[in-house]
């Protein structure tokens, strides 16, 4: 039986959103393996001088867990979400 875990991130980019989705699923296989499938959860832009300057956003990735991993395994400070600072 597979089992699959499915973590939240946040990623952003001056580029577009679909690089700031590219950014997240690059940065999570750093330390995930196995990734599946990414869901773009929610879009945001920042506008400076109406201008838009970065995209963000919220994804979740999904992985399959090997048979040697358990779900409590995998939940180590780099694969926990991480929020963006809207200051």
């Amino acid at each position: 039986m597979s089992m699959v875990k499915v973590i939240e991130l946040s990623s952003e980019s001056p580029e577009s959103w679909e690089d700031a989705t590219r950014q997240a699923v690059e940065r999570a296989s750093r330390t995930i393996q196995n990734i599946r499938a990414v869901w773009v959860k929610e879009f945001e832009a920042v506008v400076d001088g109406n201008r838009l300057t970065q995209f963000r956003v919220n994804v979740k990735i999904s992985f399959e867990l090997d048979e040697a991993q358990s779900v409590e395994s995998i939940g180590s400070e780099d694969t926990e979400p991480r929020g963006l600072d809207h200051a």
